[in-house]
């Protein structure tokens, strides 16, 4: 019986965190933490964007990319 029981906690926490891809899949970038324009090292008023993503400040989370196909990023819309 308690077998049953935790494959449905299990079972209700995976539903939880598909929803929850589902609904948010974009976090902050790792690299830039949603600044996409990083200074210049030498001239301080220069920027550039950040590689990782493209300018947005955004990254797709790692379940979203794992479990559903990649929806179409925000600088492609």
């Amino acid at each position: 019986m308690s077998y049953i029981v935790a494959v449905g906690i299990v079972a209700f926490l995976f539903f939880l965190y598909w929803a929850s891809l589902k609904l948010n899949p974009w976090v902050k970038c790792s690299n830039c933490k949603n600044k996409p324009k990083i200074k210049g090292w030498v001239a301080n008023y220069a920027h550039h964007v950040c590689p990782k993503c493209k300018g947005t400040g955004q990254q797709l989370r790692l379940g979203r990319r794992l479990f559903f196909k990649e929806p179409v990023p925000p600088w492609k819309r």
